[in-house]
């Protein structure tokens, strides 16, 4: 059984001009509704659009205002942990003397991707990874709702290490240089986990900071001394295994650390500023970079006085500067005009969704051969001169130029000898001659890993059953016991179904209510009108007639109804004030629907020929359910304490 915890932890944006509401997030004291008003005065004046950080956002409204208590707050990490383990202590506790559940689940993935119609396919978000240094087959990947997994065979089979853990948010993974079973990863709120068994039993090592620890470094020459940063609270060091940490760096903001090769007495950490030590940590002195925006930083053996360092600006790319002296001063490279952190291959457009989809990462045998990373991964044959786009984020069209595919919004480059990795939001690829640009750049070595973050499912009602589910940048994939998993369309799945009497046809939707239909089991696809002006929540509600054939429901601000699966529509409601949270039509009675925004709740008995009634309000609805056989019969989801209600009389009580 897998814990999954939702941490409000995301990446972090300043006041209206700036960051602020991610800074709030990690904070803790502040309610989802005063996160939100900041969130939205930030993007005010903003562009909305791919990799300007609205759908990150929209993602983390998504999950708090479905796990928010009665005050309107998110609990803290540490208490959801605390419960965990409590409950954990029940269940050891009463093993001989509780009944035993029929509740055994079966995984059924999807830990591959199967592309047909989709655009972006992959797996999950890879958040961290590390090599052994004995042993490069030997690897630990995290995924920030997946846990750590292990690899003892160079990816070829993968093994979760955490599924019975209390918590599976991983940001940060590292191997102890000297001792290859102990592993550690870094989590939300501050938090480090140990394990001296390879991941078969885990401890908190510390709780540092609000912030979540994106990367930790151990000096290989004495393991005692390690190195952690954390993304909204600096940078820290501890010299005694991590029993205890001290904050090194007077910047508030953490993002890389390196050694300069060769020498681990002299270190480079990053957060908005540059900072240097020579004395093995202990003092630094602050370098003047750039401006006061996120840091990565590229180091290689070739050439230990050599440092790159990538910098953002806001969400995309801000510069790009080298210094031949190990750090102590800086050159800029001239990119004027150019953004490599966004969807352009050819490095012109806008977007990008920096410090979380950004990085660098030298080539330890060539010195000049500098990779980086935003949604794309870029190549510099001329250390950082210019860049060359080496990987597109729709298979066909990486195909049709002549570059790999990687799955887009790079969270982490790593170069392990002459190999380059990159982990991204659908999963861990790696290329091996990365001198040699073609479409076959990059290999996938994701499949194994089970670590797809489902939005929606959907369960056919035909004696061939089949599963429909929308995921987190990896968009709506089905599965049948006879073909497995399919995946049919990309961005961020949401809501869809099976059509309720031939499984080929199936429905789906992205963010925002965009609409999708197949009539021939994913082998093609058409968009679907849209219905009204403007268009729906982050997770529209989208429903299938139980009764009728080819009738299907959409709630944006009203209820839209299609009898010719979706070529065309027409109101089935008054404008209800807004854009609908959730809906649902009676199996046994397709006159009587009800839908909900928030904590308002309406319902119609004639199927949208008159005004829909707003009815007892039992709460903010997370989800709503109806009898099969009793139309007014509903159960609903609520926020805090009273979790389901139901309803015998339609809503009224």
């Amino acid at each position: 059984m897998r814990f999954l915890l939702f941490a409000a932890t995301l990446f972090i944006f300043t006041n209206v001009s700036a960051q602020e509401y991610l800074e709030m997030i990690d904070d803790g004291s502040y309610s989802v509704s005063e996160i939100v008003a900041s969130a939205e005065a930030y993007f005010a004046d903003k562009e909305k659009g791919r990799g300007s950080g609205w759908k990150q956002f929209k993602r983390w409204e998504y999950m708090a205002n479905r796990l928010k208590n009665d005050e309107g707050y998110l609990t803290a990490v540490s208490e959801k942990i605390a419960e965990l383990e409590r409950y954990n202590v029940y269940l050891n506790e009463t093993s001989n003397s509780r009944a035993v559940l029929n509740d055994n689940w079966e995984e059924l993935g999807p830990d591959y991707w199967n592309a047909t119609t989709s655009w972006n396919p992959g797996v999950g978000r890879i958040t961290g990874l590390a090599v052994d240094a004995n042993n490069n087959d030997h690897i630990i990947i995290s995924a920030n709702t997946g846990g750590v997994w292990r690899t003892v065979d160079a990816g070829a089979t993968w093994t979760p290490m955490g599924d019975f853990f209390t918590n599976l948010r991983a940001y940060a993974v590292a191997i102890d240089p000297s001792n290859s079973d102990t592993y550690y990863f870094g989590s939300s709120s501050g938090k480090i986990y140990k394990s001296v068994d390879a991941g078969g039993t885990w401890t908190e090592l510390i709780d540092m900071s609000n912030s979540l620890i994106n990367k930790i470094l151990i000096n290989p020459d004495d393991t005692d001394i390690m190195y952690a940063s954390s993304q909204n609270a600096g940078i820290f060091r501890s010299d005694d295994a991590g029993a205890t940490w001290n904050q090194i760096t007077t910047d508030s903001r953490g993002f890389d650390i390196e050694f300069k090769p060769g020498d681990t007495n002299t270190v480079y950490a990053s957060g908005v500023g540059f900072h240097k030590s020579t004395d093995n940590g202990v003092t630094w002195t602050n370098v003047s970079l750039g401006s006061t925006e996120p840091k990565m930083m590229g180091v290689s053996a070739d050439d230990p006085s050599v440092v790159y360092v990538l910098e953002a600006n806001g969400g995309s790319f801000g510069g790009f500067y080298i210094s031949t002296d190990s750090g102590d001063t800086f050159t800029e490279r001239d990119h004027t005009g150019r953004n490599y952190f966004g969807y352009d291959t050819a490095g012109f457009g806008g977007g990008g969704q920096a410090p979380r989809d950004m990085d660098v990462a030298v080539n330890p045998t060539d010195v000049n051969e500098v990779h980086i990373a935003g949604v794309l991964t870029w190549r510099s044959l001329d250390g950082g001169v210019s860049f060359l786009c080496t990987a597109d984020w729709i298979p066909g069209a990486a195909q049709n130029a002549g570059i790999g595919y990687c799955h887009a919004d790079v969270d982490i480059l790593e170069f392990v000898g002459t190999t380059l990795f990159a982990g991204t939001d659908g999963g861990i690829f790696k290329a091996t001659d990365t001198g040699n640009l073609n479409e076959d750049y990059y290999e996938d070595l994701t499949t194994g890993i089970g670590i797809r973050q489902f939005y929606k499912i959907g369960v056919s009602q035909t004696p061939n059953v089949i599963v429909t589910g929308g995921s987190q940048d990896n968009g709506t994939s089905f599965y049948s016991q006879a073909n497995g998993w399919i995946d049919w369309l990309g961005a961020d799945g949401m809501e869809g179904f099976v059509d309720k009497t031939n499984p080929l046809t199936m429905y789906g939707t992205s963010q925002g209510g965009q609409l999708y239909r197949t009539d021939d089991g994913a082998n093609t696809q058409v968009g679907l009108n849209e219905p009204g002006p403007g268009g729906g929540n982050w997770v529209t509600p989208f429903e299938q007639d139980p009764i009728v054939d080819n009738t299907i429901y959409v709630g944006y601000n009203s209820i839209y109804k299609s009898q010719n699966k979706g070529i065309s529509w027409t109101a089935a409601s008054q404008n209800l004030g807004g854009n609908q949270d959730e809906m649902k039509i009676a199996p046994s009675n397709n006159q009587v629907m009800y839908t909900s925004r928030a904590s308002i709740l309406y319902k119609t008995e004639d199927g949208g020929a008159t005004n829909w009634v707003q009815m007892q309000t039992p709460g903010s609805i997370n989800s709503m359910a109806v009898h099969p056989t009793d139309p007014d019969r509903i159960a609903v989801a609520v926020n805090g304490g009273s979790k389901v209600k139901v309803s015998y009389d339609g809503a009224e009580s």
